[in-house]
């Protein structure tokens, strides 16, 4: 049986995942300080299961322009990682490399463009290698994929990747990152196919429905 609706997930479900973002916090922040060559700290992320058609609010906003950075999973489950960043979190990021003032996402470059696709990356494999490491699942990656595009139409691409339904509930990550003197914050959310949810709950010992 499919999960279908946030209410048949119980308290267990998402204590096991919350343990599996808190890892990957972890995982992140060491490998973005090394990325980065200063201090990084990321705070443990507030993890929640919400529906796909509340994804645009909790990211920011349906209108709002952001970059949105997809990482497709695939092997033993399949699904899809979005992260959501904004103006001032690129103008941050990029700044930590070289100073350059960013006052509409839309102008960036492609240099600008491969700084927050390298955090993304790492940040991503870092969740997706601790599903891994608490699963023993085999979970291959891809790069990520860059798009400028409001929010509304960001969330959108992993529900066309994995045919979800905007009824069906997504694993949302709020992060606040502390980069040096800085900091900031991003969304990302996983979206799983429903048979990839119960592949993943069988492995982590967990019931499924």
């Amino acid at each position: 049986m499919a999960y279908t609706n946030i209410e048949e997930f119980s308290s267990m479900h998402l204590d096991v995942l919350r343990e599996i973002g808190n890892i990957g916090s972890g995982n992140a922040a060491t490998a973005l300080a090394s990325l980065l060559n200063t201090v990084v700290d990321i705070e443990v992320p507030v993890i929640s299961l919400i529906s796909y058609s509340k994804v645009a609010d909790y990211l920011g906003g349906k209108h709002t322009k952001a970059l949105g950075m997809t990482v497709d999973l695939e092997g033993d489950i399949h699904g899809c990682m979005l992260e959501v960043v904004h103006l001032n979190f690129a103008e941050k990021l990029i700044n930590t490399f070289y100073k350059k003032e960013i006052v509409d996402l839309a102008k960036i470059d492609e240099m600008d463009i491969s700084v927050v696709r390298e955090m993304s990356n790492i940040t991503t494999a870092a969740y997706v290698n601790s599903i891994a490491a608490m699963t023993q699942l085999f979970i291959n990656i891809n790069p990520p994929d860059s798009y400028c595009d409001t929010v509304s139409n960001l969330v959108t691409i992993p529900a066309e990747k994995l045919s979800r339904s905007y009824d069906e509930p997504v694993l949302y990550i709020d992060e606040k990152l502390h980069i040096g003197d800085n900091e900031m914050n991003s969304g990302l959310i996983l979206v799983l196919d429903s048979l990839s949810i119960q592949v993943l709950f069988k492995k982590l010992g967990m019931p499924y429905l």
